[in-house]
């Protein structure tokens, strides 16, 4: 059945399947079953990226895809980003930036690693679709924006003298805040969650993200339960996961809190091995999920199961998922593997919506990395096809004035109310005003955004 058909696909994150790419010397690389040559020019970047969307793109499948193929003329594309725009399958429903090209070891930095170069905030647009009123969602320890003064819930309010809305009617945010290299320096007009205002300059460096930068355990009257705010899915987040849920499992907790408020997703292993450390013990060797390709690739289809770890929790009764249109790809992949295995509860916003996931492969003798989409995950009972997002049980706000982890913040408060009483509630748990309600919209992604961006929306 065909996407026009009404059949929704699937977003989760990041397999490598192969690499390939143009550059050097002597024969060329291959491109699945097409040779580029080395030049590395522009038509051979060009080349590059036909060759493998025409063979990996999982919308492919799509008349209106295949068409795009056939009409395809390079000459009228000035780079790899241009063509790979064009090549999205109706961007403004299913391919909405998910396929976007980086460099290999800026991709390798972050997933193996946790670096990237950057500031190190992740911000948000508060009054969509104006999109002139931005403000931390985070600042990430012991980067230059924790250095400079940056903190949650501050507004930016101009960068190098011109206003939001300025940069939004030129170039954009992205754009604005400069290539991605150590030393690239922006000036920061900021506005204090005291209404006070400063200004500063600020550099680019490469920092190590923590993936995992809050646990803790909330002792309730009817549960002990276990939070994390979890930021992304990264090997370094693979350690660090199997430490907490250790604490967790010897403190006895019954009921999990996962914070995925701006988790943009990241590797299905660690998706697969936080699914493993909630279920288990209790769904072990059933099916996690299942990974589609394309139908000329539909050999590489594959059905993932469920494996008790070591660390994998015996007491757990419930758990309840923090989310917001930043919860996206292998946040929405343990969210949807688990429901046929567990009680589990959404509480925030309705997520992103991005039911697909991509492949790496390198070009440009393997500097370069495109990403393109190449298949869909659907759990054990065959659901999938959110891309209008998961919605939520219990609507919550993302309250930028409170920490990230504070029990009287909104939605973990609305969480633990939740554990606590069953119910969502109509009056705050801690008796606070309740707050008028904020729409939020992210930065959108361009074609040459970075995977830190993308999957972390770490600037």
């Amino acid at each position: 059945m065909s996407v026009e058909n009404g059949k929704h696909l699937l977003v989760t994150l990041l397999t490598a399947l192969s690499v390939v790419g143009c550059g050097g010397g002597g024969e060329g690389r291959r491109v699945s079953d097409t040779v580029v040559d080395e030049t590395c020019s522009t038509p051979e970047q060009l080349n590059a990226v036909r060759d493998i969307m025409q063979q990996w793109y999982f919308f492919n499948d799509e008349p209106a895809q295949q068409q795009k193929y056939g009409s395809l003329d390079l000459a009228g594309f000035g780079s790899a980003a241009d063509l790979l725009t064009f090549l999205r399958y109706r961007p403004e429903e299913f391919d909405r930036g998910f396929s976007f090209i980086t460099t290999t070891e800026a991709d390798q930095q972050f997933f193996g690693e946790g670096q990237f170069v950057g500031f190190g905030f992740g911000s948000k647009f508060v009054d969509p679709p104006f999109n002139a009123d931005l403000r931390f969602t985070r600042v990430f320890p012991n980067s230059p924006a924790e250095a400079a003064g940056f903190e949650r819930g501050q507004r930016i309010l101009t960068i190098d003298g011109r206003t939001i809305a300025e940069i939004n009617a030129a170039e954009g945010l992205t754009a604005a805040l400069g290539p991605d290299t150590e030393g690239t320096a922006r000036t920061f007009r900021i506005r204090a969650l005291d209404n006070s205002e400063f200004e500063i300059e600020v550099s680019k460096v490469l920092f190590t993200l923590d993936p995992l930068p809050t646990t803790t355990v909330f002792d309730l009257t009817n549960a002990k339960v276990g939070y994390l705010d979890f930021r992304t899915f990264i090997s370094t987040a693979d350690s660090a996961l199997d430490d907490a849920f250790a604490v967790f499992e010897a403190q006895g907790v019954n009921a999990l809190v996962v914070d995925l408020r701006y988790n943009g997703g990241g590797l299905v292993s660690t998706a697969e091995r936080l699914a493993d450390l909630i279920a288990g013990f209790f769904a072990n060797g059933e099916v996690l999920s299942e990974t589609r390709f394309n139908s000329s690739n539909s050999a590489a289809n594959s059905v993932d199961l469920f494996q008790e770890r070591p660390q994998s929790l015996t007491l757990l009764q419930q758990v309840v998922f923090i989310t917001t249109g930043s919860s996206a790809s292998a946040s929405e992949l343990v969210i949807n593997s688990l429901r046929p295995h567990t009680v589990v509860t959404l509480v925030g916003t309705t997520t992103f919506g991005k039911p697909v996931g991509q492949s790496a492969f390198g070009f440009c003798d393997d500097e370069l990395l495109l990403r393109p989409v190449t298949f869909e995950t659907v759990n054990s009972l065959g659901e999938g096809q959110y891309f209008d997002g998961i919605g939520v049980n219990c609507p919550a706000a993302d309250e930028l004035e409170f920490a990230l982890g504070d029990p009287a913040e909104d939605s973990l408060e609305t969480a633990l109310q939740f554990i606590e009483t069953g119910s969502c509630g109509q009056v705050s748990f801690q008796s606070k005003p309740l707050a008028p309600p904020v729409s939020f919209a992210d930065i959108p992604p361009s074609a040459e955004s970075t995977s830190a961006e993308h999957y972390a929306g770490a600037h």
